[in-house]
């Protein structure tokens, strides 16, 4: 499904502007559950696919001993995320790149592991996404994704409301499955119920537990944040983040829409 960008800025936009460090639903817990379904070994050669401002790609290298390279659609976004391995003194087993996930610039069959956390749905093309990750990943190699999905059913007029207000598109279980198989994946094991309980969708702080999701930006941040959306998108676009915020995690509370962590592996070629 197309977005038509009639809400505009989305909740994923309300982000990327404030320029404030929020994880994915699940925070790094899911990260940690994603590397130790992925079975990490020292020296794996991981690609971390819309890695945004390295936050995983850095948590990945530093806990498990990888070899990291991140892509972003941003430069902004790689920048930022250098100049944190950088910090970290990580800049030998992290590096990023520009790029898009529709058409991932690596050879075909060259990591061990490919890893999308939470951005398979931006793209409008999001099985060229999987396509490509199951292309550059090696034979038998391993791909994982989370994403967000549907956990009711609701019509197609919400779910299309709902995506353009979130900025990202979730799909139903099964879509998911299906494209997964589609681009060449087999083995497929999901966990889906544990991690989509209303509060993983706030607790997405780096360096603190958000209890209700109101609180998932600090006063200050949501004041930069707003004056930043004033500047690029006048009061219209205050008012519209404001319902999208709601209508957001009002979906969430009725337990609408959930998150899931998919694993698999590169079906071999004949």
């Amino acid at each position: 499904m197309k977005r038509q960008g009639i809400y505009k800025p989305t909740v994923e936009d309300a982000i990327e502007i404030g320029g404030i460090e929020i994880l994915h639903p699940g925070g790094f817990e899911l990260t940690k559950r994603t590397a130790e379904l992925c079975e990490f070994k020292k020296g794996m050669k991981v690609l971390d696919v819309s890695s945004g401002r390295g936050t995983q790609s850095i948590y990945y290298a530093k806990n498990f001993g990888v070899q990291v390279t991140g892509l972003d659609i941003s430069q902004e976004m790689i920048n930022t995320a250098t100049n944190r391995a950088k910090g970290e003194g990580l800049s030998e087993q992290v590096n990023f790149v520009l790029g898009d996930s529709q058409n991932l610039p690596f050879s075909d069959n060259f990591f061990d592991v490919v890893i999308n956390e939470c951005a398979v749905g931006i793209p409008d093309n999001s099985q060229k996404v999987l396509d490509e990750m199951l292309r550059v990943v090696k034979q038998n190699g391993v791909v994982a994704i989370h994403e967000s999905t549907w956990r009711k059913q609701i019509s197609a007029a919400e779910k299309q409301e709902i995506s353009e207000r979130y900025g990202t598109t979730p799909l139903e279980f099964s879509e998911w499955i299906e494209m997964l198989q589609k681009a060449g994946t087999i083995n497929i094991i999901s966990e889906f119920d544990e991690w989509s309980k209303p509060e993983l969708f706030w607790k997405i702080r780096k360096n603190r537990d958000v209890k209700h999701w109101f609180f998932t930006m600090t006063i200050k941040e949501k004041l930069i944040t707003m004056k930043r959306i004033f500047s690029e998108y006048g009061f219209n676009g205050i008012f519209t983040i404001m319902k999208n915020e709601r209508i957001f995690y009002k979906t969430i509370l009725a337990g609408k829409l959930g998150y899931t962590l998919f694993k698999g592996i590169k079906k071999p070629s004949r």
